[in-house]
């Protein structure tokens, strides 16, 4: 069973176009949502069976289907596992920011949150290459056996099932400590109109705020640079570095393991030289760690695939890709739970869900613009669409392009991100003014009710 590379693409790209509807949507109904169980929970449940039921069937097409049937059922269970996504991240990202308010804090907890987050990564990383994927003399390359895909896509929806439901009740306890909504109710109760109305008009305000909009773009940008290497770094792996299974496990591992070591320690980095430049620092580690050793095959300066020494540093590139993957993914849960502080500050209406349901949709582009981008570049350097292709049948030019496309188009993506993040405008300082400020007004409205 095979779907060509661009139709691929554009099955995700269609799932992402709907996830520009449905994130914000569901981030502003979730704001504004009422219930014993409080405003984010009940999304949260809601989402667990549908999505665990959604990426089994994703991964698991009758095998009779082809070409048009399968590019259907590719792209109406791609559009459903990204809502039920959807309804489980972007409340979980909003009942995180609401947890504290401390500058410091924030970054402590989202650290601990991606803790969770890359261990069970890397366990099922490891589960994977070791029952499903293992190397066989049909599939030298065991991920390339399409066989072993519903196995494993059952095994990682129960355990995303169970995932959800931890992670949901978890968080239960927090419900009476949370921020509650405004008086808008009649958003939802008068009629759709009224709901669009609002919708809107707070999604125009959301934009206007400078520092939410520069991290919004560096989001899209950076997410689209980390999809388009991840749906690349497969074929660069088997056929531009040539490597097997189980050397590339190590790589895995390697990012996995730097990832969670690092996690603990960039609450201290970012003390020492706070969000804004941390963020800089991260960006670069990465950039290097992508594009480095790529550019130097290109030019002749780096070991051949037969060298002993190749291992050694591609493993080295990815410990510091996953140390520089830390201080991105906590440094942006961290700032963007400060974003929604200042968002009060200019609006007084605390809308976690809309400002992260923006980060979800911009971490789901990666999927959709990136493979999309990934499918259209292997398109445009002819390589091989065929079934189990090895490294050897592919030409040397090929081979060359292909490097082409990953290193100077990782770049490329890379110095937009730091454009874009050199008009992020919120200091430790600038923080803790807006949370005074905050203060003031909550303990007058306090007031002004009792």
């Amino acid at each position: 069973m095979y779907l060509d590379p661009i139709l691929a693409g554009t099955a995700l790209l269609i799932a992402l176009v709907f996830d520009g509807i449905s994130d914000p949507i569901v981030g502003a109904f979730s704001d504004k949502y009422h219930s014993k169980l409080g405003r984010r929970h009940p999304f949260m449940y809601a989402s667990a069976i549908p999505f665990g039921l959604a990426f089994y069937l994703l991964f698991s097409p009758p095998e009779s289907l082809s070409g048009t049937s399968l590019f259907l059922w590719l792209t109406f269970f791609a559009i459903s596992l990204r809502l039920m996504m959807t309804f489980f991240l972007v409340p979980y990202y909003a009942v995180g920011a609401e947890l504290t308010e401390n500058y410091n804090d924030r970054t402590a907890l989202v650290a601990v949150r991606n803790i969770f987050s890359f261990v069970a990564a890397m366990i099922l990383s490891i589960v994977a290459f070791t029952f499903y994927f293992k190397a066989t003399d049909a599939y030298p390359q065991g991920q390339l056996n399409p066989e072993a895909y519903p196995a494993f896509a059952l095994t990682f929806a129960i355990v995303s099932i169970i995932a959800i439901l931890i992670a949901t009740r978890g968080t239960q306890s927090q419900i009476p400590f949370l921020h509650i909504s405004d008086n808008d109710e009649k958003v939802f109760t008068d009629s759709f109109y009224n709901f669009y109305k609002y919708f809107y008009k707070e999604l125009g305000a959301v934009l206007k705020n400078r520092a939410f909009l520069s991290i919004f773009l560096v989001s899209i940008t950076f997410f689209i640079l980390s999809g388009l290497q991840r749906a690349l770094v497969l074929h660069m792996n088997t056929y531009f570095w040539a490597l097997e299974t189980a050397r590339m496990q190590y790589m895995f591992y390697a990012f996995f393991a730097s990832t969670v070591i690092a996690i603990p320690f960039i609450k201290y980095i970012m003390n020492w030289l706070d969000k804004k430049r941390t963020m800089y620092l991260g960006l670069s580690i990465i950039l290097t760690s992508f594009v480095l050793p790529t550019i130097l095959r290109l030019i002749g300066l780096f070991p051949d695939n037969d060298s002993s020494l190749l291992l050694p540093i591609l493993v080295f590139s990815q410990i510091t890709t996953g140390f520089g993957m830390a201080i991105m993914v906590v440094g942006m849960g961290s700032i963007m739970a400060d974003i929604a502080d200042n968002q009060e500050l200019i609006t007084g209406k605390r809308q976690e869900g809309l400002i992260f349901s923006f980060i979800s949709f911009a971490s789901k582009a990666t999927s959709g613009v990136g493979h999309f981008l990934a499918g259209l570049a292997l398109s445009l350097i002819s390589f091989p669409t065929t079934e189990n292709v090895k490294p050897e049948d592919i030409p040397n030019d090929v081979i060359f392009n292909l490097g082409l496309v990953y290193g100077p188009s990782v770049l490329v993506f890379g110095l937009v991100c730091f454009y874009f993040f050199s008009y992020y405008n919120i200091t430790r300082e600038s923080h803790e003014e807006t949370l005074e400020t905050l203060h003031l007004r909550r303990l007058e409205s306090k007031n002004k009710t009792s």
